[in-house]
This record gives C-alpha cells, sequence and structure tokens, in this order.
C-alpha cells in the first residue's frame, strides 16, 4: 500500500531534523605501505536505516535514471530541494534512484544529498503524501 510504503520512509524525518543529527563522515585510511588507499564515507546508524528502508520498500527502482537526470525535471528535482515539495510518489522514487544508483559510481552522492537538504525534502514530502493518502 502506498501510504504505508510513504509513512515508513517519513519516519526518518525526524532523525533528519534533530539537533546534532550526524548522516556519517569520510574514512581516510591514510598510507599504506607507500601507497595510498581510498577513502570512503560511513554511515551512521540512523542513516543506515533510512537507506535499508529504501531498498526494504523498493525505492530504488529499475529505470533509466541517467536519462532522467538530464531531463528538466531530473534537473530541477536534483539540484533545488524546495522544488520536492510539489513532487509525485513516482518522482520521489525516480530521485531517489539516482541518487542512491549514482553514488555506486561517485562514493559520496549520498551524502552531498543530505547535506543539501535534498534527502530531508524528500522525507518531507513523503509525509506529507502520506498523511493526504491516510
Amino acid at each position: 500500500m502506498p501510504a504505508d510504503r510513504l509513512a515508513r520512509l517519513a519516519t526518518h524525518l525526524r532523525a533528519f531534523e534533530a539537533p546534532g543529527f550526524t548522516f556519517g563522515g569520510w574514512v581516510s585510511p591514510g598510507a599504506d605501505g607507500g601507497g595510498a588507499q581510498l577513502g570512503w564515507y560511513e554511515f551512521s546508524p540512523e542513516a543506515e536505516s533510512f537507506l535499508l528502508t529504501v531498498r526494504a520498500d523498493e525505492w530504488v527502482t529499475p529505470f533509466d535514471w541517467r536519462t532522467w537526470m538530464e531531463t528538466d525535471a531530473g534537473r530541477r528535482l536534483s539540484r533545488d530541494p524546495a522544488a520536492v515539495a510539489d513532487d509525485s510518489e513516482e518522482e520521489l522514487e525516480h530521485l531517489l534512484t539516482a541518487i542512491v544508483r549514482s553514488d555506486r559510481f561517485t562514493e559520496g552522492s549520498i551524502a552531498g544529498a543530505y547535506e543539501s537538504g535534498l534527502l530531508t525534502a524528500i522525507l518531507r514530502r513523503a509525509e506529507e503524501l502520506s498523511r493526504k493518502a491516510g
């Protein structure tokens, strides 16, 4: 049921907006025997919980997200968190798919979406759509 899926996603909003909330941070292992090791982004437990919800409720779906990101809607939604306020559930799904999939190619994309306010805007919209549907 869509309202349930939206409500489960929206449950993460309170944590994301809590004072002192940390989404995660970069881990830099440093040099190892003359060669440098690349760092990685480590998510906080609540960020991991959010990503588990995204995966479990199938917010990441197969579609041509790269092409979608080049459309006017994709560019607008990915660059302007305020634009998400009018999104449909399908647009939230497309946006979450693009964010999660892009992180496989550019580590830190998910963190960047949080830092820009985009993930929090998605959660606010999910909460609003859940209330309207429920």
